[in-house]
């Protein structure tokens, strides 16, 4: 083995080449460069969305060639091999003791050996115990979860679903550390707003059945009909079907295509409060876009929503996932504009809480500690 170069105990990797992962580890990688100690390092695939702002980082950032189509994520085997020597010969320079993977990707798999045959010590962080109804990537979910299977230690970011893990998918326990979702950085300008203005309300994400659009209309269809107004934003690729319509009669700014990573700050700084009305849920990555915008959000009762906000503080637990109960708590904040006020300061002041800090120094300490275990800053 070549004598390291470098002291990076600690590679961070994500080789998805779009959204939100790309924000979350862009922010990390911002966080670590600051931080330095525990120096790390971070992979990620040369064609990511966000591959110009990884850049400006410098060294320690590893580009990979991954694939950019489905075909050539089946046929592209010379690349594979070059991505296994580039791990192996990262790991010698920098004298890598700790692999994070921040999401498991289709080839994560093939790598096993080359982890372990270098000794070092690989966490796999798991967003999602069970496929999401409607996720074409649910068809792999199994094979992803090979890394999951073979790595020292797993991290969730909610205990929904490290307690799937271990009821579902027959992980011990004492093999998983639950974090939590930190927020994400879109550098969100709020627009100026009065409270004689109706409430903006926003959905935000690909439109799949579970993530509750029909419900999130259903619940503005009732508000209208009780005389509350409101201003109404849905921003998401998917197959919208009737709800389009219904949505163009409550006057609502809808743009049903895929956003751009860019675009992200601009709508949140649009809005005042996101809705999450899944009807199932692990965690939600736009949830924590929202409150690292400052907006305070509505949740079902579902999955680990609940886990990333505090209710009264930083937004609104509906009390059941249905329209009904959706309605009811939007219509707690637009009627109560002091209550609207107290969440958004609720979102800044519980903030550190979420912060990519804590969260970096919470996995760095997991991934070089002897064993984890426990809760690791849940």
């Amino acid at each position: 083995m070549v004598a390291p170069q470098r002291d990076r105990p600690v590679m961070l990797a994500y080789w998805g080449r779009r959204g939100a992962l790309c924000r979350f580890t862009y922010n990390l990688a911002q966080t670590a460069a600051v931080r330095k100690r525990p120096a790390v390092s971070v992979s990620i695939a040369r064609n990511n969305e966000l591959a110009d702002e990884f850049a400006r980082l410098g060294d320690l950032v590893m580009p990979v060639d991954t694939f950019s189509s489905p075909v050539a994520a089946f046929t592209a085997w010379p690349t594979v091999m070059r991505l296994r020597r580039r791990l192996a010969d990262r790991f010698a320079t920098d004298g890598t003791r700790a692999f994070v993977s921040l999401m498991t990707h289709v080839w994560s798999p093939l790598n096993l050996s080359v982890i372990h045959r270098a000794g070092v010590r690989h966490i796999v962080v798991v967003h999602d115990a069970d496929p999401h109804p409607g996720d074409r990537t649910a068809v792999v979910n199994s094979w992803l979860l090979r890394e999951a299977r073979a790595a020292d230690h797993i991290v969730t970011l909610s205990r929904a679903v490290a307690d799937r893990l271990v009821a579902v998918r027959r992980i011990p326990s004492d093999r998983i550390s639950v974090l939590f979702h930190p927020d994400f950085d879109y550098a969100a300008v709020p627009l100026p707003r009065t409270d004689a203005e109706p409430l903006r309300v926003l959905f935000l994400g690909r439109l799949l059945a579970y993530k509750g659009l029909a419900l999130f209309v259903d619940a503005l269809e009732l508000l209208q009909r009780q005389g509350i107004a409101l201003r109404i934003g849905v921003f998401g690729s998917g197959e919208i079907g009737g709800d389009g319509e219904r949505l163009a009669a409550l006057g609502a700014e809808v743009k049903n295509r895929w956003i751009d990573e860019s675009e992200f700050g601009s709508i949140l700084g649009r809005y005042d409060v996101l809705v999450a009305g899944h009807t199932a849920a692990s965690q939600s990555g736009v949830v924590s876009a929202a409150l690292g915008a400052g907006l305070p959000v509505v949740v079902t009762p579902v999955g680990g929503l609940p886990e990333q906000i505090e209710s009264g503080v930083s937004g609104v637990i509906a009390a059941s996932p249905t329209a009904e109960a959706v309605a009811a708590a939007i219509r707690q904040i637009a009627e109560d504009r002091s209550l609207f006020h107290r969440l958004r300061r609720g979102v800044s002041a519980t903030a550190p809480n979420r912060s990519m800090t804590r969260f970096l120094d919470a996995i760095t300490a997991l991934a070089l500690g002897p064993g984890g275990g426990g809760d690791g800053g849940s």
